[in-house]
């Protein structure tokens, strides 16, 4: 910095300055030509191409290798806009790219380029800093550069630098056809600014370039070695993008298991969920996503946030909405007529419920509810197994006041149902309606389904899937972290054992949406907020989704310069699980405890809290020990189950040796991936 300072300041007749950019105003912590595979993550992310970044990286060198061979030129000499076409027409014409406009295409390639080099660039704060004096003493500055990306994508970058200030004009190689490398830049920049060569000084990196060519045409110049940085930049060809990636990964999640703030590395399962969800949103080109109640608010959240951070434009952007419904909302709005109507989707065919508690699950007024079971003349609170083919059922389908709320009360749910999905203001009829939520299975994705008459095709986008209903072509459904469907695998098996947790942590400050009705001509709904449930959301899980927020942004930028693959995530998922299942400490047990106490089922029974006693098992123990030495992923769902069962029986440290089981898991999946790759095992 100091020589630089001197030389300039020993040139009397210095009035102008040519400056290079890369490796002398900024570096970048990745290897130059990492920048280039950031850009193919970025652009099949925003694109939904099905395709690697890799590829696409090595379409992109091929591309400026023909064209340089092609039009006799350099490839720092080559029109981005040639390019940006060539590579277009590579990918139209191997069925990648099919109905993607190419000025949608071009946007997106741009900007792809523009974040992927912010990404990985910091400034040189002691050659800015002196540009900066000289800048005050009159001098005249003006970029140079050979490289790949135009004068406007350039701009931007000095813009978010914010050096934007400090030149006059901006000379880059590939806009105007020139280049340092030939030399050919210099005389045409001296020309066009009206400067004489002696007036002149070359600040730059490459001796070549930047000293030698420069002084053929009497330009003076300034080598900046910045050796260090060079070395960096050698150094980085080396290493790999899996091991960068669980670093990085394994940094968040022990930083969270570290803090006061339990089960808050579950933000990691929910980043890649909101990741896979903004990519397959875009694959399949939805233009809204309807995030379902109550988990959806903090997925929605998320989901926006990522946009936010991902800095690219609104005309690529989702449009999210808030979509209040619940298993027993979207039940009601599907019931047929009386004399149709089985109610097998009432939890289930063989629900277990009493005559109070299917009274109030159709929301009838007190008054109501009084009058029919005092004509019924039968034990309301009586829990009766099988009770939709009991003789309560029978004598209630034959009540005339029954009949007539029970019609009353369908009417209702439906017309005010249709006025709430319109009040979203979506084109449905043309769009379909896509819905994030945890999961499980799809019902309330069925239930709209049906409700809409089958006309308007209803997609599911979920954290997983662990059940199969009928699934239609209309009725696709994807589980983006695991699922059941089309198959599974260990993966799956692992993640979904824990199910319960998401649903907990995604929990809202609002009550459970039982329906729906008009209020001064408006669609509302009609929630019921259990207390226990609002106590644990505002004391335990509040706190923790603000912590998850914070280390979700952390997680995207860190991953950002990072080109890790859909495997990787996968694979880190699933460890992550199967160590926080099996090592939980006592305090993270305590706190799971805690947040059961206040998990309200709003079907059925409306139990609040969960328990678990061995008496649940469907399976002998012996068969099931036999399931876990073959095939311990299929019992992981118990094994988990474990560590709490003891902890509320207070024999906790008798727990030690269910920390044995991770190590055979282990042990188990590495002898079936090693010696048994067919994967011919029967599980």
């Amino acid at each position: 910095m100091k020589t630089l300072v001197r030389t300039i300041e020993n040139a009397p007749l210095c009035k102008i300055i040519f400056t290079d950019f890369f490796d002398t105003l900024t570096h970048r912590t990745v290897h130059p030509h990492y920048a280039i595979k950031l850009w193919g993550k970025f652009l099949r992310r925003e694109l939904g191409l099905n395709i690697s970044p890799n590829e696409l990286f090595a379409i992109r060198i091929d591309s400026l290798t023909y064209l340089s061979k092609k039009h006799k030129t350099r490839g720092i000499e080559l029109p981005y806009e040639l390019l940006t076409k060539e590579i277009y027409l590579r990918l139209l014409n191997v069925d990648i790219l099919r109905d993607t406009p190419f000025d949608t295409f071009k946007r997106i390639f741009e900007h792809a380029d523009y974040i992927s080099e912010i990404s990985v660039q910091f400034k040189n704060e002691k050659v800015i800093e002196g540009l900066v004096q000289f800048k005050e003493k009159g001098y005249r500055i003006y970029l140079v550069s050979d490289f790949f990306l135009p004068k406007r994508i350039i701009a931007k970058i000095l813009e978010f630098h914010e050096i934007s200030q400090l030149f006059e004009d901006v000379f880059i190689s590939c806009s105007i056809g020139k280049s340092k490398e030939s030399g050919s830049l210099y005389p045409y920049i001296l020309e066009t600014i009206g400067s004489k060569a002696e007036e002149t000084i070359m600040i730059g990196d490459n001796m070549r370039s930047d000293i030698l060519n420069a002084a053929k045409y009497g330009i003076q110049g300034i080598h900046t070695r910045h050796l260090r940085h060079k070395l960096r930049n050698r150094r980085n060809l080396f290493g790999n993008d899996a091991h960068d990636f669980k670093k990085t990964c394994s940094k968040v999640e022990s930083r969270c298991a570290k803090s006061n703030y339990p089960l808050s590395e579950y933000i990691i399962h929910f980043y890649f969920f909101t990741e896979r969800l903004y990519i397959k949103a875009h694959k399949d080109g939805v233009k809204n996503l309807f995030f379902l109640s109550r988990e959806g608010l903090f997925l929605k959240r998320i989901f926006d946030i990522y946009q936010d951070l991902n800095q690219f434009t609104s005309e690529n952007k989702i449009h999210t909405h808030y979509f209040k419904a619940s298993r027993q909302s979207a039940q009601k709005i599907t019931l047929r007529p009386l004399c149709d109507e089985d109610f097998k989707k009432i939890d289930g065919v063989n629900a277990e419920m009493s005559l109070k508690l299917l009274l109030t699950w159709f929301l009838f007024s007190e008054d109501v509810k009084t009058r029919i079971i005092d004509e019924l003349e039968v034990n309301s609170n009586e829990i009766i197994p099988d009770f939709f083919n009991s003789e309560v059922m029978l004598k209630l389908r034959e009540n005339k006041l029954f009949i007539e709320e029970y019609e009353a009360h369908r009417k209702n749910q439906q017309h005010a149902f249709l006025s709430y999905i319109k009040s979203f203001d979506v084109n449905i009829k043309e769009e379909g309606i896509a819905l994030v939520d945890v999961g499980w299975g799809g019902t309330m994705q069925e239930c709209i389904y049906h409700f809409l008459k089958k006309e308007v095709p209803v997609t599911g986008y979920y954290i997983g899937l662990k059940e199969i209903y009928d699934i239609e072509p209309n009725t696709k459904r994807y589980g983006l972290n695991f699922s059941i469907y089309p198959s599974h695998g260990i993966s799956d098996d692992i993640l979904k054992a824990n199910g319960q947790l998401y649903e907990q942590l995604l929990g809202a400050p609002h009550g459970s949406t039982l329906g729906y009705s008009i209020v001064d001509g408006s669609p509302q709904t009609i929630e019921f907020h259990e207390e226990n449930e609002k106590y644990v959301f505002d004391k335990l899980i509040k706190d923790v989704q603000e912590y998850m927020v914070l280390e979700f942004e952390i997680l995207f930028l860190v991953l950002r310069p990072i080109n890790y693959s859909h495997t990787m995530a996968q694979e880190y998922m699933t460890n992550m699980a199967l160590r926080n299942g099996i090592f939980t400490s006592k305090k993270k047990i305590k706190f799971i405890n805690d947040l059961s106490k206040g998990f309200y089922q709003n079907v059925g029974e409306n139990k609040v809290g969960l328990a678990y006693s061995p008496n649940q098992l469907r399976s002998s123990k012996f068969s099931l020990f036999k399931q876990f030495l073959r095939s311990p992923e299929k019992v992981f769902r118990l094994i988990v189950k474990i560590k709490p069962y003891l902890y509320v029986k207070g024999l906790y440290w008798l727990s030690w040796h269910v920390n044995m089981a991770y190590y055979y898991m282990k042990f188990n999946f590495w002898v079936k991936k090693k010696w048994f790759p067919k994967s011919l095992l029967k599980s």
